[in-house]
């Protein structure tokens, strides 16, 4: 009697600002950037951790991956931007560095399922599919400490789906819903914000959609107005930071600047905008279609929850407080429903694998 293979389950979430990585007790997070390594110069960096430090050989180039490329590449590349995926190329690369986040023996085999923007089109995410699946080799180097590592991995099978479908298998999983429900679930993100509308159980292209207003948008016009008020030039993403942690006081040229008004009144305009595009897209939706689910995810939640909830409620669109959403962990919901995902297809497979976990 031959031993059944044992596959390891793994949800990734390839989204325009970050990548997350599900798996058993690993939750992890990179930015989703390649870079051109810095020919003859090494760093010195505080935290030598292959997380921060993550470089990828494929055999014909090497590229900094994650928050070095962010950091110290002159030449970056976004992995996905405006909604959909820029180069499959780079993402197979990115998710390939990724795995040795994650992976600490070789042989292992994988199913994985992955999250895409929402406007990726079904080529795109037929061709990534293509692309992560098989054998592969990974290649990665610690560009801090130099340690060198090498990963032999086998992707039995790799599902691609558009990423808020995570955070839908995620809330019925753990709700212990039994059966599929008309829902729509917006995820606002850094660079955009995706609508995914389901319909019994299956989603609708038509009724789904990408904005490009979301957290950067914010960050983008505080910038601005504030650049017009103080004459000093600001990085819109040197504010994410404090917007994440709710400073309403920023200290520019050693002055102190009440940020609170500007910030509000620009959360109530993305928010609005985003709200429209709901009404727009679910009116496509058959007659017979009852929303029992509005859920909300993505890491710009913390910020535009409120006034999305509202602006819901204003709507008629969650007649019941119990229709709103909002996953425990949303930023990684994603990530973790297409693990749960996984998990399923692995049990699917029956007599043909076991799940490890």
């Amino acid at each position: 009697m031959s031993l059944r293979p044992t596959y390891r389950a793994i949800g990734i979430d390839l989204g325009t600002s970050t990548i997350k990585l599900s798996c058993a007790d690993h939750l992890k997070k990179i930015p989703s950037i390649v870079g051109t390594p810095l020919e003859g110069w090494k760093g010195f960096s505080g935290d030598s951790s292959l997380e921060m430090n993550l470089v990828i050989n494929d055999g014909n180039r090497t590229l900094y991956v994650g928050e070095l490329a962010r950091l110290q590449s002159e030449i970056k590349r976004e992995i996905a931007s405006e909604g959909k995926v820029k180069s499959i190329e780079d993402a197979v690369l990115a998710i390939k560095a990724s795995l040795a986040l994650i992976s600490d023996k070789d042989y292992d085999q994988i199913v994985m399922a992955t999250g895409v923007p929402v406007a990726s089109s079904k080529k795109e995410m037929v061709k990534l599919a293509k692309g992560l699946k098989g054998n592969m080799e990974i290649n990665v180097e610690n560009e801090a400490t130099g340690e060198k590592i090498n990963r032999k991995l086998t992707i039995k099978h790799c599902i691609v789906m558009p990423e808020p479908f995570g955070t839908y298998y995620y809330t019925l999983k753990t709700e212990g819903e039994s059966r599929a429900v008309d829902a729509i679930v917006i995820d606002v993100g850094h660079g955009s914000t995706d609508i995914l509308t389901l319909y019994e159980g299956r989603l609708m292209r038509q009724a789904s959609g990408s904005l490009e207003e979301a957290t950067d948008t914010l960050t983008r016009r505080i910038a601005q107005e504030l650049q017009n008020q103080t004459g000093k030039i600001l990085r819109p993403f040197d504010l994410m930071t404090s917007l994440s942690q709710g400073k309403d006081v920023l200290t520019i040229g050693g002055e102190r600047w009440d940020i609170l008004g500007m910030k509000e009144y620009h959360i109530e305009n993305i928010a609005d905008v985003i709200l429209d595009e709901v009404n727009r897209l679910i009116g496509t939706l058959p007659p017979d279609a009852i929303i029992e689910k509005v859920i909300l995810c993505g890491g710009g939640i913390h910020l535009f929850g409120d006034r999305l909830r509202q602006g819901f409620e204003y709507a008629g669109l969650s007649e019941h407080p119990e229709m709103l959403i909002m996953p425990e962990n949303p930023v990684m919901s994603n990530a973790m429903g297409f693990e749960l995902f996984a998990r399923k297809f692995i049990t699917d497979l029956g007599d043909n694998g076991q799940n490890e976990f």
